[in-house]
C-alpha cells in the first residue's frame, strides 16, 4: 500500500519559523541599513558644512589680505580628520591660493566634469572619483562685505560609510544563516518558544518602521534569537541617536551649545546650573530715529551689518550670542562653555565692537549713507544658564541679576561708552584703563551700582 510522503509537523513548523525569522530579519536589516546609511551620510554632510563654515569664517581675512601662509594652516588643520579628501581656496579668478595638495598652487582649479558650477550660494554635490570613491563636495562662496573674495572646496569621503554599512549587512547576512540552520533543526516545541519573540521583533520591526526609534526588544533567549535581537537594539539606539541629535541641532542655535549637546546627545542641557558668567548688552543709540529716515529695506540692511560685525567679534572671542532683540544684542561668556577669563573676553568683545562700528560708520560716512554708534554693558554675576522651552523648541539663555544690569548699563551708556560694573572691572583692572563714574541708579535696583567707563587696553 502507497503513503504519500508528508513532513512532520516540526520539520514544517521550523521551517516556518526559519521562513518568518529570515524575512523579518532582512526586513530590520534593510530598513535599519538604508536608514543607518542616509543618517551617517548626513551626520558626514553636517560635520563637513560644520567644518566649511569654519574654513570660511577664518579664511575670508586671509583671503582677502593674500596670507596665503594663514590658509595653508587652516587646510593643514582640517587634514587631521581622516574623512576629508581635500580642501581648496580660491580667488575670485580661480587660482588656487591654497590646497591640500601643494602641487597646485597658483593653478587654476580644476573641477570633475560631473559637478556645476558653483554660483553666489552654497553648494553640495557627490560624485565619484575614477578609483570609484564617493567624494561629498562642499562648495563656499567666500564674501565679506558684500565683496566675493573667492570659493572654498571642501572633499569629504564616505569610506567611514560604507565600511560601517558593509560591516552591519555582513553582521546581518551572518545572522539570518545561524537563523535559518536553526530553524531547520527545530521542532515543535522550539518553534513555540521562538514564536513569541518573534511576534515582538515583527512588531519593534515596523516601529521603527514608522519611525519609533525608541523601541527596545527584550532579549528572552541565549540563542540566535537573542543574538539578532541585540543586534537590532543595537541598530534602533544608534537610529535614535541619530534622531537625537537632528533633533538637538534644530534646538540649539549658537555652536558652543550644540557642541555641548553633541557631548552626550542622551542627556541634552534640560536643567539650569548656576555659575559665574559675563553678561554682553549692545544696542544702537538712536536706531529709532535713524529708521524712520530709512526705508524698510534700508533698515534690515542697517541691522544686517550690524549682526554681522556682533556674531564676528563675539565668535571671535568664543562668546555665545545668545539673543537678538531688535536693534540690541546679548552675549554671554563663561556659558555653556567655561573659560576662567570670561570677563577679560567680555570686554575685549565691547572694545572689539566700539572699534568695527567706528570702522563701519566711516565706510557709511564714504557712500553717503548715515552712520551710527552703539552703547555697551558688560556685568559679571552668578547666573542661572540652562534651557528653556518646550520637548518640540528650546533655547539655551541665563538668567539672573547681571543679566538685568548689563541690559540696564547699556540703556544708561551714551553713544561709543562701554559701561562696567565694579565686580566687572575688578576682575580685568590689570586689563583695562577705565574711570569711575561713581554710583548710579539704574530701573529695577533699589540699590546704587558703581560704574566704571572703559576707555581702551592698559598700555604694555
Amino acid at each position: 500500500m502507497r503513503r504519500d510522503f508528508r513532513l512532520p509537523l516540526k520539520v514544517k513548523l521550523s521551517l516556518l519559523i526559519t521562513t518568518l525569522v529570515a524575512l523579518a530579519v532582512l526586513l530590520v536589516g534593510f530598513s535599519l541599513l538604508r536608514r543607518q546609511e542616509q543618517a551617517l551620510t548626513e551626520a558626514v554632510t553636517k560635520r563637513g558644512l560644520s567644518m566649511a563654515a569654519n574654513l570660511a569664517a577664518g579664511g575670508k581675512s586671509a583671503l582677502a589680505t593674500n596670507d596665503d601662509l594663514a590658509l595653508n594652516i587652516l587646510i593643514k588643520e582640517a587634514l587631521r580628520d581622516r574623512d576629508v579628501a581635500y580642501v581648496v581656496f580660491a580667488d575670485e579668478k580661480g587660482l588656487v591660493h591654497a590646497h591640500s595638495d601643494v602641487t597646485l598652487i597658483g593653478k587654476p582649479v580644476v573641477r570633475p566634469e560631473a559637478l556645476k558650477a558653483v554660483g553666489k550660494e552654497l553648494l553640495v554635490q557627490k560624485y565619484r572619483t575614477p578609483a570609484d570613491a564617493e567624494i561629498i563636495d562642499i562648495s563656499v562662496p567666500l564674501v565679506f562685505s558684500k565683496t566675493h573674495l573667492g570659493t572654498l572646496y571642501v572633499g569629504f569621503g564616505t569610506g567611514a560609510i560604507t565600511a560601517a554599512v558593509s560591516q552591519a549587512r555582513n553582521q546581518a547576512v551572518v545572522i539570518t544563516a545561524f537563523m535559518l540552520v536553526l530553524g531547520l533543526g527545530g521542532a515543535v516545541a522550539l518553534a513555540t518558544l521562538l514564536a513569541r519573540p518573534i511576534h515582538r521583533l515583527m512588531e519593534a520591526t515596523d516601529a521603527v518602521a514608522q519611525g519609533d526609534f525608541s523601541v527596545s526588544v527584550p532579549v528572552t533567549t541565549r540563542d540566535e534569537l537573542g543574538v539578532l535581537t541585540e543586534s537590532f537594539n543595537r541598530m534602533a539606539k544608534s537610529l535614535r541617536e541619530k534622531e537625537m541629535i537632528k533633533r538637538a541641532f534644530t534646538r540649539y542655535v549658537p555652536r558652543e551649545v550644540v557642541e555641548e549637546v553633541l557631548k552626550d546627545p542622551e542627556h541634552p542641557m534640560l536643567t539650569g546650573e548656576r555659575r559665574d558668567a559675563t553678561v554682553l548688552f549692545c544696542d544702537i543709540r538712536g536706531f529709532t530715529s535713524m529708521s524712520e529716515r530709512l526705508t524698510p529695506v534700508q533698515v534690515v540692511s542697517v541691522l544686517n551689518e550690524f549682526y554681522t560685525l556682533m556674531i564676528e567679534t563675539v565668535s571671535k572671542h568664543d562668546g555665545t550670542l545668545n539673543k537678538f532683540q531688535g536693534d540690541a544684542v546679548m552675549a554671554v561668556f563663561g556659558a555653556p562653555i567655561a573659560h576662567p577669563d570670561h570677563a577679560a573676553r567680555a570686554v575685549k568683545t565691547a572694545l572689539d565692537m566700539r572699534t568695527a562700528v567706528a570702522e563701519l560708520g566711516r565706510r557709511r560716512r564714504a557712500l553717503g549713507e548715515d552712520p551710527f554708534e552703539v552703547g555697551i554693558g558688560v556685568s559679571l554675576g552668578e547666573v542661572v544658564a540652562g534651557s528653556v522651552g518646550t520637548e518640540e523648541r528650546m533655547e539655551y539663555t541665563v538668567i539672573g541679576d547681571s543679566v538685568n544690569i548689563a541690559s540696564r548699563l547699556q540703556d544708561r551708556a551714551k553713544p561709543g561708552s562701554i559701561l562696567l560694573t565694579r565686580r566687572t572691572y575688578e576682575a580685568v583692572k590689570d586689563l583695562v584703563d577705565a574711570k569711575s563714574l561713581g554710583a548710579m541708579k539704574v530701573k529695577g535696583k533699589e540699590e546704587e551700582v558703581e560704574v566704571y567707563e572703559v576707555r581702551g587696553l592698559c598700555a604694555r
